[in-house]
């Protein structure tokens, strides 16, 4: 069978697509289109330097692991780089998965069809007709995919200005109905922001005098946050009251802070 190069480049770029965006899904990542699109340009020019340079055992592998790994960071920018190993080998896992089942749905056509196509000298066009179906099916739910987890962003994501001393901070938040926590004294309700982040070093180096003190209990243990009520909170440039905290983790699926619903 002879594989023209669009054909091929079309779909490892929509398999890519896939992939990547089945990954957001899994760990919880933000998502941006245009990342991704980008990022499943590179791997689909990956495969056709794959048929062009003829690589053999260890070298495919290392370069197929790299070029992983560049997707991974073109597609969910991020400095940690314990996240971008565990976002690449599900990125590795999601594209054999994905690809084991487009080779069951070849296989499938290839012997339903065959029998009908063998009577008629139709066999290149049919051989074509075969790849595009894979590639339409692979492109539609890629738009079904992309449709749904934009929707759910809109509803599980906030835009967030926090002001402290005349320091403005903006966030992107992720809504969490999990986050139930609320202070004490206040009885306002909390938001969670990384320890390491800028907004984090800030009130962590507030006096204590100022500070609201949350204690919390998890599967991990019980302790104590430390926060504070900022001076102005706008979620989706609506104010609100809350107490923001710090906490210890390696991020909230590349998002910036965890908002209790109560406040959306």
């Amino acid at each position: 069978m002879i594989l023209y190069a669009d054909i091929l480049f079309a779909i490892n770029f929509s398999m890519d697509f896939l992939s990547l965006f089945l990954c957001s899904i899994f760990l919880h990542l933000r998502v941006r289109k245009p990342n991704i699109i980008v990022a499943s340009f590179v791997g689909a020019f990956y495969s056709i330097l794959q048929m062009l340079v003829n690589l053999n055992g260890i070298l495919t592998v290392f370069f197929s692991a790299f070029f992983a790994v560049i997707m991974i960071i073109i597609a969910f920018p991020q400095k940690k780089l314990r996240q971008i190993v565990l976002q690449s080998a599900m990125y590795i896992f999601v594209s054999c998965v994905l690809g084991g089942v487009m080779s069951l749905l070849y296989s499938l056509m290839n012997s339903v069809l065959s029998s009908f196509i063998s009577n008629y000298s139709y066999e290149s066009a049919y051989e074509a007709g075969r790849l595009w179906i894979i590639i339409s099916l692979t492109a539609i739910i890629s738009v079904v995919f992309s449709r749904i987890l934009t929707s759910k962003k809109e509803v599980k994501t906030a835009e967030i200005k926090v002001l402290i001393k005349e320091t403005k901070y903006e966030l992107t938040g992720l809504t969490d109905s999990g986050n139930l926590l609320k202070d004490p004294l206040s009885g306002k309700s909390v938001i969670l922001v990384n320890e390491e982040s800028e907004l984090g070093k800030r009130i962590i180096k507030i006096e204590d005098i100022y500070k609201k003190y949350i204690p919390y209990r998890d599967v991990s243990g019980e302790g104590i946050l430390k926060g504070v009520i900022p001076d102005e909170i706008f979620i989706n440039e609506v104010q609100v009251t809350a107490v923001v905290a710090t906490v210890k983790t390696n991020g909230f699926g590349g998002y910036d802070a965890l908002i209790p619903n109560a406040l959306i």
